[in-house]
């Protein structure tokens, strides 16, 4: 027993996850806009108020097309006939073309290739059925089959099987696999209809793509009046067979009264409905009716006397005359019709002997009995016959019907009932019971006529309401409880927490409410307003011991504490330096993590530290706990000092520098020493500057740098080249080309060009003599030379000639000793001495 409880807690709670699940299976999609979808779908849409607006026509199609909308836009509110369920914005769907009815793709698909399999089945059933003959011997042909189609569950119209859907288009047809988009009406691809409206006028729909029938047309046209007598009008295209309510006043056909009817087409007059007295076709009556009834009958018997006396006319009622003329009984034939001959009306017309040879009932024989008056006996010619069923043959005569008692074992077209009918002959009517399966909703049985396959849908509806009851409903029979209803009327429930209740009426818990709490925040008692969702009922799990309990619900609802405050408040950072919005709950001042930049008391450099506590914030002057300033001395050195300040920062100025320089004058002689402060000092103007450095880098001394001309410049010691080195007066040696003349001339004028002096005849023998020495010594040098050359190839010889002689003591014979030539190493001794004279009176003279 516990375990069997066990199982039946298991399958109630999968029940109710189930429940649960189906339930809220069409709240798991937002909510749309629908008044700006619904905008947007009638903006190219303007239908005109006209005296069409009471016509039923119009409003049943404008209140099928608000339906089908209503369906589409909440989802969960249309009903898929075949499985009962919800249809979802999101889902691929069916609609259609008769009804607007909408269906899931999968199921309308399923359903198609059901019925036409179905229908295949059945045709393969028949295909051996040839016809077949009744009880009275007449042939029976067989069934026409029906063409293979399919239908719509809701209005039964018949689809082609090349019809059935394949895919998921918009309600238009123009898109493929529309997506859902929150701006448009679900399935739909947002472009214009543009279907043909019915009934036909020439125009196209203007709404977006949408469900359901089209609305009217609401185009304008310039139309007359039926009977074309007004004016032509502005009216509805809809609308445009109107009527000017001016009375017809035409001829009649009796042409007597004119037709009193308000306007209406030419030539469709109605029949006159005045009366008159009118006589009766025989004019033995007359009475009072319409004009239009003119030719009537009375119940009188003609009974005129036809030539012969004997017979009278039997008609009813005629015209023309049917008295006096030849009785219509004097041309007869016998029973048989073999003979005929002219009598008088009175005598019997005798058979004629002959056999009769009619076709009797059967068929197949004629009748051998004489010419006789009366109908024909049965056949009684004996046959062999089949019975229908074909299982046995007998002899009968030929008018009997021959039916054995064997009972048809075949299933009738609902293919679960046997015939059971006696010598059926493959011909077995259709099932006559009552299907009687529980249908989808299980509500209802099927009501229709045994079949095979599926029932079709429960197509009886049912009341739901919502909860307030103000709003109601027809749905689907079984969908009582998983449809949704949509109400406008605000729910009535007392709200849980503080705030008023904004939401629809509902079916089940309410929703969370998702309104501003409003209260002052007494978590921070900083008296804001909490501007968090309301968290005065927030549903949460209960503990397990109490949701353990049977007949408990699993959660309860509790209060929550406010959340931290998150309003903005301006803090300043504890350095002065911003102002921020912060969430209240934070707003403590704190450090900006900038740096300080706060005036140091050098003057030169800010507080590099990261923003800190300072007493004042404004003021941004240095302040306890600023760092204090460790940098040396920035300020700029005058140009070309190069040493630093001694003293830390410090405002300016600084004080002079007093590093002492040393160096050498321009002339490099003598070690000068000064001050850097006085050497670099930048006061006065450019020339000064420039004249003072001057001083203090000049020794005092001559220059002892010489000018061009080779003579000691006349300044005193100074930078750069030597001044006026034209103002030169001093003198200056010249001679001629073999340096025998001299003379003594201005420095000016050997600047100006003469540099040298013209040899005389005495300088020329002089010239002459040293050549020919110099001719002498070199030809004394080569005959020295050829007798080394000569000496050189006797020893050789001797050492490498063919006989080899004994070798012999030899002694080294030096070239000869040359007589020295005093006299020419007397001129060149007299050369030098003299050229060495001159340097030295130079100098001397100079100095």
């Amino acid at each position: 027993m516990e375990k069997f409880n066990k199982v039946q807690a298991k399958n109630l709670a999968a029940a109710q996850k189930l429940v649960d699940a189906y339930a809220s299976s069409s709240e798991d999609e937002g909510e749309l806009d629908e008044k700006k979808i619904l905008d947007q779908l009638y903006k190219h849409y303007q239908p005109t108020l006209s005296g069409s607006s009471g016509k039923p026509e119009s409003d049943k199609d404008a209140a099928r097309t608000t339906t089908f909308l209503e369906n589409t836009l909440h989802s969960g509110a249309a009903t898929c006939l075949i499985c009962i369920g919800s249809i979802r914005r999101v889902e691929p769907i069916w609609s259609c073309e008769s009804c607007y009815c909408f269906f899931h793709l999968n199921c309308i698909q399923r359903w198609a290739n059901d019925s036409m399999m179905q229908m295949k089945v059945k045709a393969e059933q028949q295909n051996g059925n040839q016809g077949h003959y009744n009880h009275l011997g007449e042939f029976v042909p067989p069934k026409r089959q029906k063409s293979l189609h399919w239908c719509c569950p809701q209005c039964r119209r018949d689809y082609q099987p090349a019809q059935k859907p394949t895919q998921y288009n918009c309600f238009c047809g123009k898109e493929e696999n529309p997506q859902s988009q929150p701006f448009l009406v679900p399935h739909s691809c947002g472009e214009i209809c543009e279907k043909l409206l019915q009934p036909k006028c020439g125009h196209d729909c203007k709404l977006l793509c949408h469900p359901g029938p089209c609305p009217p047309c609401a185009q304008q046209a310039q139309v007359s009046c039926l009977c074309g007598k007004s004016a032509p009008r502005s009216m509805r295209c809809i609308d445009k067979q109107w009527k000017c309510q001016q009375a017809c006043k035409e001829l009649l056909a009796c042409g007597k009264h004119r037709c009193s009817q308000v306007c209406h087409r030419p030539g469709q007059c109605p029949p006159c409905s005045s009366k008159s007295n009118q006589p009766c076709e025989c004019n033995r009556e007359s009475k009072v009716v319409s004009c239009s009834d003119r030719k009537w009958k009375c119940q009188n018997i003609c009974g005129a006397t036809f030539a012969c006396g004997l017979h009278t006319c039997e008609k009813v009622c005629h015209a023309g005359p049917c008295g006096g003329g030849e009785c219509p009984l004097e041309v007869r034939t016998c029973p048989c019709g073999k003979t005929s001959q002219l009598r008088p009306c009175n005598e019997a017309v005798e058979t004629c002997g002959d056999t009769c040879q009619k076709l009797l009932s059967c068929g197949q024989h004629s009748c051998t009995q004489r010419c006789h008056r009366g109908n024909c006996i049965s056949c009684l010619v004996r046959t062999k016959k089949k019975c229908r069923c074909g299982l046995h043959e007998k002899e009968l005569p030929c008018s009997k019907e021959f039916t054995c008692e064997s009972k048809c074992k075949q299933m009738r077209d609902c293919g679960k009932h046997a015939c059971n009918r006696k010598c059926c002959g493959d011909q077995c009517p259709p099932c006559e019971k009552i299907c009687g399966k529980q249908l989808s909703c299980n509500k209802h049985k099927c009501q229709s006529v045994c079949h095979n396959g599926p029932c079709y849908p429960c197509k009886l509806e049912s009341q739901i309401n919502c909860r307030c009851g103000k709003t109601r409903r027809s749905v689907p029979c079984g969908r009582e409880k998983s449809a949704r209803i949509v109400c406008l009327e605000l729910c009535r429930i007392s709200a849980k927490c503080h705030h008023a209740i904004k939401h629809r009426c509902h079916k089940g818990e309410c929703p969370p409410c998702g309104q501003v709490c409003g209260l002052p925040n007494a978590a921070s008692g900083c008296g804001h307003i909490c501007k968090a969702r309301c968290h005065e009922a927030v549903r949460a799990n209960r503990p397990a011991e109490a949701s353990a309990r049977p007949q408990t619900k699993k959660y309860e609802y509790k209060a929550l504490p406010h959340p931290r405050c998150e309003e903005g408040v301006s803090v300043t950072c504890i350095g002065g330096h911003e102002v921020a919005t912060w969430p209240c709950w934070n707003s403590k001042p704190t450090s900006c993590q900038r740096k300080c930049s706060r005036k140091l008391k050098c003057g030169n450099h800010k507080c590099s530290l990261v923003c800190h506590f300072v007493s004042n914030p404004q003021d941004m002057q240095q302040q306890a706990g600023c760092a204090a300033c460790e940098e040396g001395c920035i300020i700029p050195r005058p140009t070309g000092c190069i040493h630093a300040c001694p003293k830390g920062c410090h405002p300016p100025p600084c004080t002079p520098c007093s590093f002492v320089i040393k160096s050498k004058c321009y002339c490099g002689l003598t070690q000068l020493v000064y001050k850097c402060s006085e050497y670099y000092d930048e006061a006065g103007t450019v020339q000064e500057i420039i004249e003072r450095r001057e001083r203090f880098r000049s020794c005092g001394s001559r220059c002892l740098k010489n000018y061009p001309c080779a003579h000691r410049c006349m300044s005193i010691c100074h930078s750069g080249k030597c001044p006026n080195p034209e103002f030169c007066r001093k003198k200056i040696r010249i001679f001629c080309a073999c340096k025998r003349l001299k003379q003594e001339i201005a420095c000016d004028k050997h600047r100006a060009g003469q540099t040298s002096l013209e040899c005389d005849s005495s300088c020329v023998a002089e010239r002459t003599r040293a050549q020919a020495a110099e001719q002498q010594l070199l030809e004394e040098k080569r005959r020295n030379e050829e007798e080394r050359n000569r000496q050189e190839l006797e020893k050789f010889e001797q050492k490498f000639g063919k006989r080899k002689h004994k070798e012999r003591k030899t002694i080294d014979v030096g070239p000869p000793k040359t007589k020295m030539n005093w006299q020419r190493t007397a001129i060149y001794v007299a050369s030098v001495m003299i050229v060495l004279g001159a340097i030295a009176v130079a100098f001397y003279a100079d100095s």
